[in-house]
Formats: C-alpha cells, structure tokens, sequence
C-alpha cells in the first residue's frame, strides 16, 4: 500500500470519508449526549407508568367508575352508531385549588417521541433517528430522499417494539396511525397495555376533569416535563453530532490527501484503506474550535475495529470488505 500521507482525494473518496465518519460519530463515538439521552428515555418510561398509576387511574376512575363504563360498553352500538362510550390515552384536568387553566395530558405518542426513545434500536437498523430533527432544525425542505428514508424507518416501528416487549409504544403511536399511510398493524385494547382508560364518549376536552390534590397536579406536570425532555435530549444529541460531522466534512473538502483528514481523525486508516497513486502534500486551515470539538470526540470512539471497512480501488470505485 502506498504511504498514506501520498494518496490524493477525489470527490468519491471525500464521499466514502464522510459517510464513515457520519457512520462512526452516530454509532461508534459514546458522549456526553448519548448518557443524557438514556437518562431522558428511562426517566420517560417510569414517570409515564408512576403518573398512570398513582393519578391517572384514580383520578379518571372516580370520574368513570369502570363498573359503569362496562355496562354501557355492553349497550354500545357495534357499528359505531349510538356508542356510549370510548377508549382513551388523552386527558385535561383542571385544578379546584389554583386559578391554573385546564391542561391536557396525553399518553399517546408523537414519531417525535418514538424515534428518541428507541433511537439506538433504529440506528442497529441502519435508519438515522435524526433525519426528522435535522430536516426541522436545519429547516432543509422535504424531498424525495427524505420521505423515502422516513417511511423505511417507520415500516420498522411496529417490529422494535416487539421485539423490545414493549409493542404498547406502537399501540399509542397516534402520528403513525393517523397521518402515515400504513395501518396500526391492526392493533386492539389489549396491545395498549394499562395505557388505556374506558370512558364515556365524546371530545376528550368535554371530559375535563377538577384535580383537589396539589400532589397529583404536580406529578402531571412531571409528566408533562418527562416528555418535552426527552425529544429536547434527542434534539440535542443531534446538534451535537451534526456539528462533528459538519466539521469533518469540511475538513475533507479542504484536503487534498488522506495524511490531512488523519491529523484530525486519527484512526482514519482502521475505517478506510485507500490505494492509489503519489502526489504532492498540501494542508487544510482549520479553526482551533473546530480542532478542540475533534479531539475531544476522537477520544470517545470505540476501538474496536469496525466488521466492514471502505476501501477505494485503483479504479477509484469502492468496495465493502468485512
């Protein structure tokens, strides 16, 4: 093999570089962001369950005493006509202590919601759980790409949650049901888990419900926070990521030779083996924050080698070698 310092750069190899390295920084570099990121997800999954049962159950079952509600479920009409009741994951409360406005609380979820809390899951997959966040904070417009992307990665949706033991995320998966174009997977009461509650039917803000406890109100609100955190956790590992991976990137559209990408990824050369010819040496100008970013992530990179590599050919062309 040629010295690596020697073999030039063309728009393929940049290519192949900036995929690795987009590769390594989302699924082989663990920091700071992907700890806070685990933390929101649990945090997210044992609020949703304490808030259920310790102020949802009682506080809607005081209101719709479930003996009731199985009564007039039985009476209800089959086709949908004349249906008493219904059930439901969304509801406002208002508090009887406070001047506080009535606040809804949903267990529903959004694809927003999803793709943060099995983001590693997704990315096993090969799908990027941040394509969404990206196109949203980048404001880029939508494209074919895109959509393409984002429907692969929800037809996988159903199958994670299986195959977590947990298919009641799928079940409450409201954007997924309603605004894509696949089917719920068919799912009934019973794949919602306790995440369901039998009520009587209409708008679920004609059944808003007065709070006494300040205690209970205030667990709501921990909900409420649980939620927002955890797509703020999941934006922010994005921003974090994306600035690495835009900072790479820029550095190999400077260079000229592969010896100018190493000074900043190191172990370039266990993630990409080039073969080809000898030319002159030229260096990138790179900002010393952008230098600081890069060290400090380096050193976060896994150092197990990855199973596949990228290699670019004499010809220029590249192969997949395991």
């Amino acid at each position: 093999m040629p010295e690596l310092e020697k073999i030039r750069l063309n728009s393929q190899k940049r290519q192949a570089l900036k995929k690795e390295w987009a590769n390594t920084v989302y699924n082989n570099m663990p920091l700071q962001v992907d700890e806070d990121l685990k933390e929101a997800q649990e945090n997210y999954r044992t609020v949703r369950s304490d808030v259920w049962d310790n102020v949802i159950t009682p506080n809607v079952e005081a209101n719709f005493p479930m003996a009731d509600m199985k009564v007039l479920q039985k009476y209800s009409g089959s086709s949908g006509y004349n249906s008493f009741t219904e059930t439901d994951s969304c509801f406002y409360f208002k508090p009887s202590f406070s001047d506080d406005s009535e606040a809804q609380y949903k267990w529903n979820m959004t694809n927003d919601e999803y793709n943060a809390l099995y983001h590693n899951e997704l990315q096993a997959r090969g799908h990027q759980a941040t394509l969404d966040v990206e196109y949203k904070e980048t404001q880029r417009q939508e494209n074919p790409h895109y959509h393409s992307a984002i429907d692969n990665m929800k037809k996988d949706y159903s199958s994670i949650a299986k195959a977590n033991g947990t298919y009641e995320d799928f079940a409450l998966l409201q954007d997924y049901r309603y605004h894509n174009s696949y089917s719920n997977d068919g799912c009934t009461d019973s794949d919602y888990g306790k995440y369901r509650k039998v009520v009587v039917s209409g708008s679920c803000h004609s059944r808003c419900m007065m709070m006494s406890s300040q205690s209970d109100w205030d667990m709501l609100k921990l909900w409420g926070k649980a939620q927002s955190q955890l797509t703020n956790a999941h934006r922010e590992l994005w921003k974090v990521k994306y600035q690495l991976i835009t900072d790479m990137n820029s550095i190999i559209e400077q260079a000229k030779f592969i010896a100018d990408v190493e000074q900043y990824w190191t172990n370039v050369r266990d993630c990409v083996n080039f073969e080809n010819n000898v030319i002159s040496k030229e260096l990138s100008i790179v900002s010393e924050d952008t230098k600081s970013r890069l060290s400090q992530a380096i050193n976060n990179i896994d150092v197990k080698k990855p199973d596949t590599v990228v290699v670019a050919t004499p010809s220029q062309d590249f192969a997949m070698v395991n």
